[in-house]
């Protein structure tokens, strides 16, 4: 969690926001551990009430653009007739368009912003998952060249469209450790806190685990590269038999 004090300021619409409706998000908040966890494990660089702000700033916005079109349609709706005579938007339709209008698309909206976080959160942690076994045969090689954990994980951030989200998890790791001064335990401490993924998570447990014991990180990695590379085999099996 200590992460989010490295995150950046606020945009311009972003802080109008917060001062719009902080009053209502501040309260809103304060108790929100789940949104406070998943904006962080979907590397959403701000704090929950600043993120409620200005997603009601969003929906508010929404709704007057809605109100607006709704109150030209009304203004518009009794010349629009058919050659006939017929009027094309009856009462019906104009209560129905209106109510999409002013109720249904808000409330997508809201909707939206509310889960947006979990889902970001989610599909990381499978893009995580799809990808470890990859990663740490590429761990467990560059520890078998006597590579520094520093160089392992910059050299995992380098290679993103290879490893998709475990390589901006190594490339935060690598910021704490060069950048901020955290020491390797500590950064990966606050890696395990942070990351959408159990199978990363428990990966990263053990390094703390082996570094805290003493023991050997190249035995280490390449165990669990063989683990992983077992587990992927056996998932592919499984999903073909399907």
């Amino acid at each position: 969690m200590a992460q989010l004090a490295l995150k950046p300021p606020l945009s311009r619409f972003e802080s109008f926001s917060l001062i719009m409706f902080g009053w209502l998000a501040r309260p809103l908040t304060n108790d929100s551990i789940w949104l406070r966890v998943n904006l962080v494990k979907a590397r959403v660089p701000m704090l929950p009430a600043p993120y409620v702000a200005t997603s009601l700033m969003i929906v508010f916005l929404t709704f007057v653009v809605c109100a607006a079109l709704t109150l030209m349609m009304l203004l518009v709706a009794p010349s629009l007739t058919a050659p006939n005579g017929a009027q094309l938007l009856t009462i019906p339709i104009q209560i129905g368009l209106c109510f999409f209008l002013l109720v249904i698309i808000p409330f997508i909206l809201a909707a939206v912003q509310y889960y947006s976080p979990g889902v970001t959160s989610y599909q990381r942690g499978r893009d995580m998952d799809k990808n470890l076994p990859y990663a740490a045969s590429y761990v467990a090689a560059m520890a078998a060249a006597n590579a520094t954990p520093d160089k392992i994980f910059k050299s995992l951030a380098r290679n993103k469209d290879i490893y998709g989200e475990i390589s901006n998890e190594a490339a935060w790791i690598y910021q704490n450790m060069a950048f901020v001064g955290q020491d390797l335990v500590t950064t990966l401490k606050s890696a395990v806190e942070r990351s959408p993924s159990e199978t990363f998570r428990e990966f990263m447990q053990g390094m703390v685990g082996t570094i805290t014991s003493g023991g050997n990180m190249k035995l280490y990695f390449l165990n669990r590269s063989e683990y992983y590379a077992q587990a992927n085999r056996v998932a592919v099996k499984d999903l073909i038999n399907q």
